[in-house]
């Protein structure tokens, strides 16, 4: 693995020597095995225990695991003038494991595990900077059951706070890289007034702008007669600013109906859309123990004209806090909404990928510890698909072992004499060993064919030592 991933931890403070060292080399073996079981990827009685021990550490906080590479994302962001910073929660569910203590209920009493809102950072291109946050959310029973006194309660003790502290934690970002333009994305479960007012109580400073799906119909502060009074009816009167086209892939997917979730299937097509934009300032909502005052942004709004008959129209009414006023300015702030995206994908390879729902342990501790190394081992597979068609002409060795691209390059090429091949040629490799095909009208491997094909060259690099060695 290469010496630039292992930075990534080198410099862990897990208040012993030892666990620090020793933590290099269990991510060292995980990484080059996304996907199997801890045993398999340790390879050796030994080697498993001693990352056994670890994960059952008591002796550091998770979030000890993640510090380094914390402060190595800051420093890719800063060679990069905008960088989008994308909020989302997930949950892991172990319900099946029912031996392990410390699990808290999900949305059901009887599913346990915990969620973790993670904030991953990508630059307006799309390269994966990595995980700047992830906070580990794990429910009280006694809590979850009191649902009756969860409205009363203030801001700060709601979940939904969690919304308000990323964007807080954006904003360290930005002040910290005053040269670097710094977004934080949200879904709808994101719109909260809250996050308005911390923006507007930063200034004087540089700041973090934010993108915001709404999920409110919220009443307009200041609206005379004869104007519409709430948020989405007086976008729809506003005047259309232009058009937009893009390009959708086919996409699988499910949704309610009837309290059931049906499956559904997208066909990729053109999507052309109106936009209508205009400068909102939203009533503020009444808060137990203080008065929220006004704050005025930006919103727009997207609308589907060419939706095909069966399909739902693709619509998003956004709001931002970055002023927008012509058709340019509006399709930037659509394109960054759509990074939003990435959050998902690294969601999807942690979880199938490095599956890290079947890994089995004895404590929720210990599962939440390695859930924090395989986030970082996923943000690696990712970038690794990325860096080959961003830098694809660089040597394969800035990235892989030399066991690992020559013996790959041997198994695939039938060839010893085969000279070190470019990382776009060797990323090609490694999907093709992951199941790619790698025909023209399959472009570049994905992340699954990735993490498959490194499991593979993982263990081709094994033996390229044991016989180099004898």
């Amino acid at each position: 693995m290469p010496e630039d991933f292992t930075d990534e931890f080198a410099n862990a403070d897990l208040n012993d020597v030892r666990r620090s060292r020793r933590l290099c080399k269990v991510v060292a073996a995980l990484a080059q095995s996304p996907g199997v079981s801890i045993c398999a990827a340790t390879g050796g009685w030994n080697e498993t225990m001693a990352a056994y021990r670890l994960l059952n550490s008591t002796g550091f906080e998770p979030a000890a695991l993640l510090a380094p590479h914390q402060e190595a994302v800051a420093k890719r962001c800063a060679g990069h003038a905008c960088v989008v910073v994308s909020q989302d929660t997930t949950e892991f569910d172990y319900s099946h494991m029912k031996e392990t203590t410390g699990l808290g209920p999900l949305n059901d009493e009887n599913r346990r595990g915990f969620y973790m809102h993670s904030l991953y950072a990508v630059s307006e291109q799309g390269l994966p900077l990595g995980l700047l946050d992830a906070a580990i959310m794990l429910r009280d029973d006694d809590t979850f059951r009191s649902t009756a006194t969860r409205k009363k309660r203030p801001i700060e003790q709601k979940e939904s706070y969690r919304w308000v502290e990323g964007y807080n934690r954006t904003l360290e970002l930005a002040r910290q890289l005053p040269e670097c333009e710094v977004f934080s994305i949200s879904d709808r479960e994101g719109d909260i007034f809250e996050v308005y007012q911390a923006w507007q109580r930063a200034e004087g400073g540089p700041r973090a702008e934010w993108i915001i799906r709404a999920n409110q119909d919220r009443a307009l502060a200041g609206v005379v007669d004869g104007e519409p009074a709430k948020l989405f009816e007086a976008l729809e009167a506003a005047p259309i600013l232009g058009e937009i086209e893009f390009e959708t892939r086919s996409r699988k997917g499910t949704k309610k109906v009837n309290d059931k979730k049906v499956d559904t299937f997208r066909r990729a097509r053109t999507v052309r859309q109106v936009i209508r934009v205009m400068k909102i300032t939203p009533r503020p909502p009444a808060r137990k123990g203080g008065k929220l005052s006004e704050v005025s942004f930006w919103a727009i709004l997207a609308e589907d004209i060419n939706t095909p008959p069966g399909e739902d129209p693709i619509r998003w009414l956004l709001l931002t806090s970055k002023e927008v006023t012509t058709l340019e300015e509006a399709r930037r702030i659509i394109n960054l909404y759509l990074r939003r995206w990435d959050i998902e994908v690294f969601h999807r390879v942690l979880k199938t990928g490095c599956r890290v729902e079947s890994i089995q342990l004895k404590t929720g501790q210990a599962l939440i510890n390695s859930v924090m190394i395989y986030a970082v081992i996923a943000w690696r597979i990712l970038y690794l698909t990325h860096l080959g068609r961003q830098c694809p002409d660089i040597p394969c060795g800035c990235v892989f072992e030399e066991a690992e691209w020559k013996s790959a390059c041997a198994v695939v090429k039938r060839s010893k004499e085969a000279g070190e091949p470019t990382l776009s040629e060797f990323i090609a490799i490694v999907g093709k060993l992951g199941g790619h095909l790698g025909r023209k009208s399959d472009g570049a491997p994905g992340p699954q064919s990735i993490w498959q094909g490194l499991a593979r060259v993982r263990d081709f690099a094994c033996a390229w030592h044991a016989f180099h060695e004898k």
